[in-house]
């Protein structure tokens, strides 16, 4: 064969092999639509319609908070804050029953409309950019460090603005159907990230704004057919994954987005997983932060169901799909379910240690395990429902649900 017969055949199977290699698709083994040859993740991934219901952790004091706008968990504290016409002021909260560990007052700039909350290392961000008629100007985000919130109950501090304008808003009148009120924020690295409330086409946009106080002209670059309104976000540095809440028309049937394994700041790029949340029944939900990688809370404002108040979530639905769980359900089992005092667990799969957490998502017991069988005794759990988390090694490999009898 002579050299440039070879040259070509050598070039032909290294982009056969690359392209195998290389072969995009769905990469969430979650997903219905799962491809197990997939290498890259082309957003394609589809999920099954997936409802939960957060339980109420606590209620705030109506009096003061009674429109939880947004909410942060930093530095293991929460932060939430009251949006457009109540006190310019921000609240930690006492995540166990709700009352108001902290009052912090931003004392140059007015609550003209906060409507979400973000943090970094350093400083707390304040999105006072809520713009319900499409007509606002005074758009900014606030700045606040955290070195000065000291330890006193009742903080005055002033704050830095970051403001900015829309550079696709040419028209400032009156309307209850544009697309340029805002009601998320939150932090990555070196930049602020807002997602639209679009109540014209119930769609979000994606805007990038520098930390540098300072003015700005921003361009959306992204977007996304949420098929609602968005009025909260948070960012987990951990799992690199953004979550999204909001609802429809009425406020009934919330919503929450969870966007994961996208390329760079191109947030619609990889999954996109919808939640349904609630009973249908009509509440508010305004705040979403996680609490930790698979556990969250969300606020609502008063009225419908809820007086103003904070629930608590994990994702459990997670071994609730098709696919790849299925099989692990049918090779990795427990039995009897439910269980009144011990519990077999069939471990063919090297499976190294179990956690069993309440539905709150706190630790009840844990252990290791070994190869084969492993009875688990839980009697002196009290009577309801607990999560099992299967882990091989420091990986969670599957989620059960136990029920206690």
């Amino acid at each position: 064969m002579s050299f440039i017969n070879c040259f070509i055949l050598s070039t032909f199977l290294f982009l056969q092999t690359f392209s195998t290699l290389a072969q995009s698709g769905c990469t969430d083994p979650h997903a219905t639509n799962y491809n197990p040859g997939a290498k890259l993740n082309d957003g394609s991934c589809v999920y099954p319609t997936t409802h939960f219901e957060p339980i109420i952790k606590g209620e705030f004091p109506n009096t003061i908070i009674s429109e939880s706008s947004g909410l942060v968990w930093t530095n293991g504290k929460l932060w939430t804050h009251n949006d457009s016409g109540n006190p310019n002021e921000i609240y930690s909260i006492d995540t166990a029953n709700g009352n108001i560990l902290q009052t912090v007052t931003i004392d140059n700039f007015p609550n003209t409309d906060w409507e979400d909350i973000a943090a970094d290392s350093n400083f707390i961000y304040i999105g006072n950019f809520g713009n319900n008629n499409g007509n606002r100007t005074d758009l900014k985000i606030l700045k606040v460090a955290k070195s000065d919130i000291t330890t006193n109950s009742i903080v005055h501090l002033n704050a830095q603005a970051i403001s900015f304008s829309y550079s696709d808003q040419t028209v400032f009148t009156s309307s209850s159907s544009h697309n340029f009120d805002c009601e998320s924020l939150i932090s990555i690295k070196d930049s602020l990230y807002i997602f639209t409330k679009d109540r014209g086409d119930l769609q979000t946009r994606v805007y990038k704004l520098p930390k540098i106080p300072g003015t700005y002209i921003i361009s959306p670059y992204t977007s996304f057919n949420v098929n609602g309104l968005i009025t909260g976000a948070d960012y987990n540095p951990q799992t690199k994954e953004i979550a999204l809440i909001g609802y429809f028309s009425g406020h009934a049937n919330s919503f929450m987005w969870f966007l994961s394994d996208f390329q760079g700041d191109m947030f619609f790029s990889g999954n996109k997983r919808t939640i349904e949340i609630g009973n249908g029944s009509e509440w508010q939900t305004e705040g979403i932060c996680y609490f930790s990688n698979d556990r969250f809370l969300v606020s609502c404002e008063n009225g419908g169901t809820f007086s103003s108040s904070f629930f608590t979530g994990n994702k459990v639905w997670l071994n609730k799909t098709t696919g790849i769980d299925n099989i692990k359900n049918e090779i990795c089992n427990i039995s009897p379910n439910p269980v009144n005092n011990e519990m077999l667990i069939n471990n063919l799969l090297n499976l190294t240690g179990y956690i069993f957490t309440d539905v709150l998502g706190c630790k009840i017991k844990s252990d290791r395990l070994i190869f084969g069988k492993n009875f688990i005794n839980i009697s002196s759990f009290k009577d309801g429902t607990y999560f099992l988390y299967l882990q091989r090694e420091k990986d969670i490999y599957q989620i059960l649900k136990v029920i206690k009898n």
